[in-house]
This record gives C-alpha cells, structure tokens and sequence, in this order.
C-alpha cells in the first residue's frame, strides 16, 4: 500500500469537503495504521491533524451545526489519546479533555508552560538526565510535576517514582494531587490513557501510590527530605525534588542549608538507580541551596543537563513572563509583578521572583553602601577620563570596561561596556565607547588573549581616526577575589555611580550593577567580571597617585 498517495488523496478530500468529518476520520485511521511502519511520521501526521481538525471544528461551530461539532470534538479526542502515552503536552491536553476552561490546570497556561513541557519530553525520550526547573510561586511548577509523574507512572507502572520535598504539607499536597487523577469516579481521562495501569493501593501515611501491582518499592512515594529513607524508597522511573528550602529564613542560614545538601546528597540522591533521571523544581532563593549544588554536581559528573529559570518580569521588556486568563480575568500582570517589586526588599523579590539567588548576608557592595550621581560636576572639567577593560576569558565571560571621570579623589563611572557576546561583537563596541566618552587612556588586562583584543580595538580607533586615547595592556597577577577585597573600601568611599533613575533597567549598565551588587565575600558567584572590572580599575588609579605633573616657571 502506498500511504503517501492514500494520505494526499484523504487530504484533497478534507480540503473539497472541509466541513465533513469522515475525510477527517480516514486520515487519522492512516495514522494510526502507519504508526506500525513508521512511528515518527505517523506521530508528525496526528499532530498535523489535530490542525485540520481545528479548523473544522470551527467551520461547523460558526454555522451552528452543532452535531458535526460534537463528532469533530470527538475525532480531536481520540487524536489526543492516541499521542497522551508517549507526547507529555498531548497526555496534558488529554488528561482534562473536556473540562471548562477556568477548571483546567494546562490549556490557560500552555503559552508560557510549553518549554517545560518540552524539557519534560527530553526526560521522558531520554535525552536527558536531569532538569532543574524555577518559576515564580504558583506559577504551575508543582501541578507540571503533579502530572509528569503520574504520566511516567501510567506508562511504566512498575517502576517507582521517588519524590522528595520540605514540609509534609508540601508532600501530602503532592501526594493527593497526584491521586486526584487516578481517583474515580473522576473528570480526567487518565485511564482513557493508560487502562491498564489501574489503582491498585494507596496509603495517606505513607504516602504511596500502588498501580497495576503491589511492590515494595511502590509507583509514587512521596516523601519528605527529613525523613528516613533507608531500605523504604527507590527511584527507577523519576527522582522529582520539589521546594528543597522551606523559605526565605531557611535560605539566610547557611548552616541550615549545607545541612540540607549533605542529606540530599548523601542519601536521596543515592535512592536514584543509576540511569534514572532526575527533575529538581523550587525557587532559587540562595546561592548555597540544594538547586544551584545539584546543578553544579550534574555538571561536573558530564550529565545531559537543561537549566531553566525563568524570572516573573523579562529582565529586558520587564514585562509578565506568565500572564494569563482565569475566570474572565487576567492573572499575574505585569502590573502585580511590577507592584510586587515595589512591595518587596531587592533581596526577596530578586530571588521569589526573578529567580537570582540574592544573598542577604555577606555582599561586598550592597546597594546602600554605594555613593549615586544624576550629573557631573558642573564647575570643573575632569582631571582626566580613563578605562579599564577586563576582556573576556571563556564563552560565559563578560567583556567588561568601566569607563570613569576622575575628579581629584572623585571617580564617576560615567558609562560601561559589558557584554558577554563574542569579541567580533565586544571589540566594536569598546571603540565606539572610548571614542564617544573622549577617553584618554585605556588599560586592557592581557591576560590569555587580552592584548590581541587591545590590538584590534586600537585599529579600530586608527581607522577612525580617534587619536586621542592612549591604549596599552597589563598583565595581572594578583589573587582576584583578595583584588576585589581590597579595593572595595576605596570603590565604596570614591567610586560614585549612575542613579538607577538615570539608565534603562535593561542596560548594559543595569546588568554590570547588579552583578556589582550580588558580589558576595566568599567569591561563589556566577559570574564576577563587573567587580573585578572595578577593581582593576582602583588599582590604576591608585597607581597614578603621584605621577602628577606640575608646571612652574623656568628660573632664569
């Protein structure tokens, strides 16, 4: 039989006859019917079709056939259940079919819920070994979990899901979350999906979840992290850790956390058969919790890893990364957000929102400590304009050069460049920034390919025909955590920066002042480039110190 022929015919059908179910019908028969040859395509074909169908759907609807519509719905039904055991965005679509609109968790929040979802099916094709995921509260993680798991437990119901999270509050909800489906009678269609993965034991005490069999190692254990684990839970289906730190005050005691870490990485993880994959959900609100150790640990062992934390407000457009509607309304505006901001300290709106681990303790230039300007001195030109410029050294680098007005024992930081895309990109726009702030004289650190980057940026200069700035490299040796120590006393008393009112939240200058102000004393932080940038910057200027020239009359 050749299919490709009996498809395009079906589809030339559809197309004279748009507003009839049964071309529709035969080509969703094909599908299921290549599916032996070829499951892929036929999978690519029903995704397709779904379209179509769509389509007719709303055809029939507009003209107020409503017995076509409801065969239509139908046919759109069966599509869904024929892709829900092996596509997770078709087992969500499928699993509340049906439902109204406001009662359902993931049709209102599939705009923003799809590049989870997306990760989810990398886990479940396995091509991934572990996920971390972090969203503002309520934003859908819990529920996203709630139904990957029984997804992965409808489809392989003897083996054992394994989850784990702070507070039995948080563990019973998950539990009867995950139960809710599998209960009936029930409006869900989870055995629509899986009918013979039947309930087969539960136990609100022990928080398990038997189907198709009994086991010891049951389909779904809840549990929480302070509980004992030896010899009564395993994972071979899926390790999902959920909300690991219990709050904000939990997230300030560094004690309280490493705690954490050394029994989840001493014992849970352990629960994990080898081969199993591992999905970490919360908010990231330190920079020691057991999320940012995890992922740390992931990498270093060379799993296949995917990191996604998204912030409430798009750091660019600071507009809703999770609007959506509820009951007529929308929910979570930008608007709530941008309130929720002016309500909060940066710390806790920066970590429950944004998703950036803000340390409470221990920063070397918080906020407050740092002196602000709106304008230049107006009476006097400055003593000289210079540049530091700290050049990228890996991909995930920044290119960073503080640019600054040097008024006697006054430094301004009148403009930056810091960007981390590539030098073709950097080196351009350190030019164009030297050039436009009348810079005299720029250091560059020549540390791996710093002085071929000077190089290129004095060339650029040449062509231009800026002559007036004097450019040579420096090589740097010193410690750079202890570098930034010892200047943060001269950069916090000297050092003067743009009001936040002055630049766009989204610039340049915005994110070189956030990484200056996230700077902890230990060092462990992503990235640091910004005040080590400040710091070589301190360490010029204070070489300067009496290099002054003084002009006197000749004496006769």
């Amino acid at each position: 039989m050749n299919y490709l022929k009996l498809k395009e015919s079906i589809e030339k059908a559809i197309h004279a006859r748009p507003m009839e179910v049964e071309p529709y019908n035969d080509l969703f028969d094909l599908c299921r019917e290549y599916e032996k040859i070829d499951f892929a395509v036929a999978h690519e074909w029903n995704h397709a079709l779904r379209t179509q169908v769509g389509m007719g759907l709303r055809l029939v609807v507009d003209r107020g056939d409503f017995r076509k519509a409801e065969r239509f719905d139908n046919l759109l039904f069966r599509s869904l259940l024929f892709g829900a055991p092996h596509f997770f965005d078709d087992y969500l679509q499928a699993v509340e079919f049906g439902k109204p609109l406001d009662k359902k968790f993931y049709q209102p929040r599939r705009h923003y819920l799809k590049r989870y979802v997306d990760a989810y099916q990398e886990i479940l094709d396995g091509n991934l070994d572990f996920l971390s995921i972090s969203m503002p509260k309520r934003a859908g993680k819990s529920q996203l979990g709630i139904n990957f798991t029984n997804m992965l437990s409808g489809k392989y119901p003897d083996r054992s899901t394994l989850m784990e999270g702070t507070g039995d509050d948080l563990v019973k909800s998950f539990y009867l979350g995950c139960l809710e489906y599998l209960q009936t009678p029930s409006d869900y269609h989870f055995y629509d999906i899986f009918p013979e993965s039947k309930l087969v034991q539960t136990n609100a005490d022990t928080k398990i979840i038997n189907l198709l069999h009994k086991s010891r190692f049951p389909t779904v254990m809840c549990r929480s992290i302070d509980a004992r684990q030896v010899g009564l839970s395993e994972a071979t289906n899926l390790l999902y850790l959920d909300d690991c730190v219990e709050g904000r005050e939990e997230a300030k005691n560094r004690q309280r956390l490493d705690d954490k870490w050394e029994v989840i990485s001493g014992d849970i993880i352990g629960r994990a058969i080898e081969g199993t994959p591992i999905v970490i959900c919360g908010t990231r609100y330190s920079l020691y919790d057991p999320i940012g150790h995890l992922q740390e640990e992931m990498k270093k062992q060379g799993k296949r890893m995917k990191v996604i934390e998204t912030p409430a407000l798009d750091p660019v457009t600071d507009e809703s990364n999770f609007e959506y509607m509820r009951e007529g309304k929308k929910i979570f505006t930008t608007q709530y957000f941008r309130d929720q901001r002016e309500m909060l300290s940066a710390e806790q709106f920066e970590s429950e929102f944004q998703q950036q681990p803000f340390e409470a303790k221990g920063l070397l230039f918080p906020e407050s400590s740092l002196n602000r300007f709106f304008e230049l001195p107006v009476d006097r030109d400055p003593d000289s304009i210079i540049a530091v410029c700290d050049t990228a050294d890996t991909g995930s680098d920044y290119c960073a050069m503080p640019i600054a007005a040097v008024y006697g024992d006054e430094v301004y930081i009148v403009d930056v460049v810091f960007d981390d895309s590539p030098p073709e990109t950097t080196k351009p726009e350190c030019a164009k920034a030297l050039m436009d702030n009348l810079v005299a004289a720029a250091t560059f650190e020549s540390n791996n390919a710093g002085s071929y980057f000077a190089r290129d940026v004095q060339t650029i200069l040449t062509e231009k025909k800026y002559m007036d700035c004097s450019i040579r490299t420096k090589r740097t040796i010193s410690n750079k955590q202890t570098r930034i120590e010892f200047a943060s006393d001269t950069i916090i008393k000297r050092f003067y920066f743009k009001d936040p009112s002055t630049y766009a939240r989204n610039s340049q200058y915005a994110e070189f002042m956030k990484q200056v102000t996230t700077y902890t004393r230990s060092g462990k932080v992503p990235h640091d480039d910004a005040p080590d940038s400040l710091s070589l910057l301190e360490n010029e200027l204070r070489g300067l110190v009496g290099a002054k020239v003084e002009i006197f009359k000749r004496p006769c």
